[in-house]
């Protein structure tokens, strides 16, 4: 019995607040949905830039040519070496200039002394 009471309770009060109409629901659904194409339309743009970021970087990775960068790092390889071996032939004429000097300072000091012993007599 009290399981009847409940229940016509329950169909009672269902059917006293009724249900929601076509209309509502489409006032309610309208902004998602507006929100959702803005969104849709968002994430097209974005794909359409997407693509044109990997059509640029296709086309710069065919302009670059494996051999050429093969190429160009030889050509430093080499220039390294020629700089390493200016580097040595620089110090050895330093060094050699160095010795030139100490033999003209000594030469001049010989002649100095010998000019002075003259002068003396």
């Amino acid at each position: 019995m009290k399981k009847a009471i409940i229940a016509g309770a329950l169909i009672l009060g269902f059917s006293l607040t009724g249900c929601a109409t076509k209309e509502y629901v489409a006032k309610q659904v309208e902004p998602l949905q507006q929100k959702t194409e803005a969104l849709e339309q968002k994430v097209n743009d974005i794909e359409a830039k997407l693509g044109e970021i990997d059509k640029k970087i296709s086309a710069l990775s065919a302009k670059i040519d494996t051999a050429d960068i093969d190429t160009i790092k030889a050509e430093i390889a080499h220039l390294k070496q020629a700089i390493n071996e200016a580097k040595e032939l620089a110090m050895r004429a330093d060094q050699k200039a160095d010795e030139a000097l100490r033999k003209a300072e000594s030469a001049l000091r010989r002649c100095e002394a010998s000019l002075q012993k003259r002068l003396r007599k």
